[in-house]
């Protein structure tokens, strides 16, 4: 019976169904228009992420160089001996600023939301030099890593290992260029990864090497993705922010200059080419 004899009985026209295509189409739209969404936010969500980090790097700034500014040096790595207990002040540099910053190195200020998402650890463990988060400090430079480094030049560089060797203010010469604080590099080693608010293993350019339990030496290749994109958070020694790729951060003859108090980029400090990050 056809739909105009439906009408003259009284009953209802018949509704034309869709077909299975055309149902596989509508799907596959909205799966398309979801992927778009959920794109969009995770990218808006990661910008959110930066942006809280930068803002975090920017307090460390204003307190480092009002240190900078009233000790007429900048703070060394460890302020005091590794005997002191842990619970001591002043224990390193991030002590040392918290006076103008007002929130201890265990506050989430001190993290990267980026990191603390990845599931950073935040509770300090001891040894102190093992304490994990997620920016670090410039205290040696462009000072080679691994077997075969020819020159060091150890506590001349970067913003210093000990208060004896600590930057003078007027000794950092270019201040708007130099590397004082960034988002630390990961490595993975064994079953955790490696980082530290020492700058220990991660402030550098370089891969690393390690005593393994064995005893053998051995370097570690896996790193893990920058956390913002193709780069990192970066504070510099005037206190202004920068976002720097990885492919240039981790290459010396692009960038040695900005790890250096001098503003030099120190080559003879440089370790072998096979312990680069970047090679090219």
């Amino acid at each position: 019976m056809n739909m105009v004899n439906d009408r003259r009985l009284g009953r209802p026209p018949a509704v034309r169904a869709f077909t299975l295509v055309e149902l596989l189409v509508v799907v596959a739209i909205i799966g398309i228009l979801a992927a778009l969404l959920l794109t969009a936010l995770s990218q808006a969500k990661a910008q959110s992420q930066s942006t809280a980090c930068k803002n975090h790097l920017r307090q460390m700034g204003l307190a480092l160089t009002m240190y900078a500014s009233e000790a007429r040096h900048y703070p060394s790595l460890m302020e005091r001996s590794q005997n002191v207990p842990v619970t001591a002040e002043n224990w390193t540099w991030a002590d040392a600023i918290y006076p103008y910053y007002g929130l201890r190195w265990t506050n989430q200020s001190w993290h990267c939301p980026r990191y603390i998402a990845q599931g950073g650890i935040i509770i300090p463990k001891l040894p102190m030099l093992s304490v994990f988060t997620s920016y670090s400090y410039n205290y040696r430079g462009i000072a080679g890593e691994g077997q075969g480094a020819t020159n060091r030049l150890p506590g001349t560089l970067g913003l210093g290992a000990i208060p004896v060797n600590a930057a003078p203010e007027s000794g950092v010469l270019a201040p708007s260029e130099m590397y004082a604080v960034a988002d630390s590099r990961w490595c993975y080693y064994h079953h955790y990864v490696e980082s530290g608010l020492m700058g220990t293993w991660d402030m550098s350019p370089w891969k690393y090497e390690y005593h393994l339990d064995n005893g053998t030496r051995t370097v570690i290749h896996t790193e893990t993705a920058p956390p913002h994109g193709q780069g990192y958070n970066m504070l510099f020694c005037d206190g202004h922010l920068a976002f720097v790729k990885r492919s240039d951060y981790l290459y010396p003859p692009r960038i040695a200059r900005h790890w250096n108090r001098d503003n030099q980029p120190h080559p003879e400090a440089w370790s072998p080419t096979i312990y680069w990050m970047v090679q090219q």
